[in-house]
């Protein structure tokens, strides 16, 4: 499996997965295996298709990082969120179906765990659509595997409970795809503002920053009490800032959350939030981060750029670095330049320090491999220049340019 741009793909080759519709999640424009040709390519050019997997022998140990966005329980996940949405417009007390949606997510659980130690999250293939379905169940995805890659930290973090119930993520599933689902009792006009993308009135800002808690209401006789402590505080920032509510802490293991009683804000108070929270609000972040542009999607590069300097604090540091391995800035499969002029693609990387990753050279315009595999990471070899037109310097965090 090979990512690249539909620039970069040439007639002949055949497509490791389908290519989703941009604006409709259901459906697909091109099946995996379909062999390209010249035209499909140049309307995938013109649709502004960000990037395409196509087969590439080399690199077929990389398929498994498709899987879990090909499973059947990654797909009931979609239809699931799209009915609770849809029950909940209608009746705003509905009975949620909670043993469905464990049900679900623990399949979903054994789908990623099949993808080994080091799980890549492939962000195009796992949105499905632009609209609040396609979001939440991005963002299930992408908290589950947050949650599995950090089971030692749910250990720590959740001291109460033995071990094999403290590392349990099923819970987290269930909250991370019903986490906006109090948007439903909002008016329309208020669907489409994000954490990033906030209404600038204030009356209309608190009652967009309301969806938390009413969701919470929603939920909280139906699902586990974590998952509804989960639900309330997924906007809470690590840092105590913008966006603080109720006073929920990692003892709401075994009992409901506190809604927030006051509207305003706590600011610079570190208050506990549970680790479920801290976790869906990387996941949101990462996924409203990513799409929040109206004609292309930003890379993981730019994405954690981003986080780093206009949302710095936001985020549990210790789950922005595993954010950081299972979203890389360069995800293994990726074309790249680098600063000798040659053109690579990552094979593989190093989770603890994903900006360096393993390379092979491509021999000149032809997508076949020359030479040895290079460590980006050892000294005198060469540095990431750019992917695609967009050059990479300026994305780079600090702690990766003092050690360049």
């Amino acid at each position: 499996m090979l990512i690249i741009a539909p620039e970069d793909v040439r007639p002949g080759m055949k497509l490791a997965a389908a290519v989703p519709h941009p604006d409709n999640p259901e459906q697909h424009l091109l099946k995996g295996g379909y062999i390209l040709e010249a035209a499909v390519i140049g309307r995938l050019r013109e649709m502004r298709i960000d990037q395409v997997y196509v087969e590439y022998p080399a690199l077929d140990d990389l398929d498994r990082h498709l899987v879990p966005n090909l499973s059947p329980a990654r797909r009931a996940i979609y239809f699931q969120i799209r009915d609770a949405v849809t029950t909940t417009q209608r009746v705003t007390r509905a009975a949620l179906p909670y043993a469905q949606y464990c049900n679900t997510t623990r399949q979903l659980i054994t789908t990623l765990m099949d993808q080994g130690q080091h799980p890549i999250f492939l962000d195009q293939m796992a949105r499905r659509g632009e609209d609040a379905v396609g979001h939440a169940a991005a963002v299930a995805h992408l908290s589950l595997m947050l949650g599995l890659t950090l089971e030692q930290y749910l250990i720590d973090q959740r001291k109460r409970l033995p071990p094999h119930k403290a590392r349990d993520v099923v819970n987290l599933g269930v909250a991370a795809m019903l986490h906006d689902i109090g948007k439903c009792a909002l008016p329309d006009d208020l669907h489409a503002y994000s954490e990033v993308d906030p209404p600038a009135h204030t009356g209309l800002l608190d009652q967009w920053r309301a969806h938390a808690q009413i969701g919470y209401e929603m939920v909280r006789e139906h699902v586990e009490p974590t998952a509804a402590a989960a639900i309330l505080h997924h906007h809470r920032h690590f840092d105590g800032g913008e966006f603080a509510c109720g006073t929920g802490s990692e003892s709401d293991d075994h009992k409901a959350a506190t809604p927030c009683k006051s509207k305003p804000p706590i600011t610079n108070a570190r208050v506990p939030i549970h680790v479920f929270a801290r976790i869906i609000h990387a996941a949101n972040l990462y996924d409203r981060l990513a799409t929040s542009l109206p004609n292309r999607r930003r890379s993981n590069l730019e994405v954690l750029h981003r986080i780093r300097g206009q949302h710095d604090g936001w985020l549990d540091p210790i789950i922005l670095r595993a954010l950081e391995s299972i979203a890389p800035p360069f995800p293994p499969g990726t074309k790249l330049s680098l600063t000798d002029g040659s053109d690579a693609v990552v094979i593989r990387l190093d989770p603890a320090d994903p900006y360096f990753p393993v390379v092979r050279r491509l021999a000149g315009t032809e997508l076949r491999f020359q030479g040895e595999p290079i460590d980006l990471r050892e000294h005198g070899s060469p540095r990431i220049r750019q992917i695609g037109p967009v050059q990479i310097a300026s994305f780079m965090p600090r702690r990766t340019l003092t050690c360049a």
